[in-house]
């Protein structure tokens, strides 16, 4: 027939070794190259284009916009609320969070997520507990309470037809700080044992929620003239307390598994 044995083509090269002696040649190789940079090129400017429309790329990128001394200053803020003097509104829709440390960012909630994930690996590792899925089941488990979280109080701002300045990203940033003091309530279970846990427990979530009612009322609880009866108003107070109460009770539902040690029925099954 008219087939060439095996693929060959006369010359003895197969198909393959056409192409790969065709993609040699440097001026095809730099049109290939050039092909591929215009592509990806495009590909950039169409993803920034159209991710726009769907998130507020311009919007997100001030709350990131932290410096070094914002950020130690935050921590502090966090795990010493009770010390601050000064709880002033903020301006969210303009600045940067470094102008008032009152503003919510999200650099430190990102920050304190990933931290909270490597310092629960770790925990239960020393435990012996600790296997690979467990990095992805308990990242997972934590973003999943998070949109919960701002789902709840999403829902409930409609169906008590609250109107607040609080955006979305507010609400992701306040609803994040909590991983600080998640952080520190599995390192002292880690050192302290359960015991130093509880206390830490009782302590972080103290102050969680001491931050947020201070920070949250300028908001929520508008001190304007034409909002004095707004300010007094039920339903603004339950929001405020919905937001801050809740927060004691996702610390401890996503912190409480680290203060016990390895299952005790393991030295048993071992013995048989």
């Amino acid at each position: 027939g008219g087939a060439y044995p095996g693929g060959q083509q006369p010359g003895g090269a197969t198909p393959f070794q056409q192409y790969g002696q065709y993609m040699n040649d440097p001026v095809v190789a730099n049109m290939a190259m050039q092909y591929g940079s215009s592509l990806a090129t495009s590909g950039k400017a169409y993803v920034e284009q159209n991710l726009d429309r769907y998130i507020p790329v311009s919007r997100v990128k001030f709350y990131f916009a932290v410096t070094t001394d914002y950020v130690m200053h935050k921590l502090l803020l966090l795990l010493l609320p009770f010390m601050n003097k000064e709880w002033g509104a903020y301006n969210s829709g303009t600045g940067e969070p470094t102008r008032h440390l009152n503003s919510p960012d999200l650099y430190i909630p990102l920050m304190g997520f990933a931290t909270y994930v490597v310092v629960v690996a770790i925990a239960l590792g020393s435990q012996g507990k600790f296997t690979p899925e467990m990095l992805g089941m308990t990242a997972t488990t934590a973003f999943v309470w998070l949109m919960i979280e701002i789902g709840i109080v999403q829902l409930a701002m409609y169906l008590i037809s609250v109107t607040t300045d609080i955006k979305i990203f507010d609400l992701a940033a306040f609803s994040g700080y909590k991983f600080v003091h998640m952080i520190v309530c599995v390192i002292s279970s880690m050192v302290l044992g359960s015991l130093g846990y509880y206390i830490a427990f009782i302590y972080a979530s103290s102050a969680n929620v001491y931050f947020l009612i201070c920070t949250l009322r300028y908001i929520i609880l508008p001190d304007s003239a034409e909002d004095r009866i707004a300010r007094g108003s039920k339903r603004r107070n339950n929001l405020l307390l919905l937001i801050a109460f809740i927060q004691p009770l996702i610390i401890f539902w996503l912190t409480h598994h680290v203060t016990y040690g390895p299952d005790v029925v393991d030295p048993i099954k071992k013995k048989f």
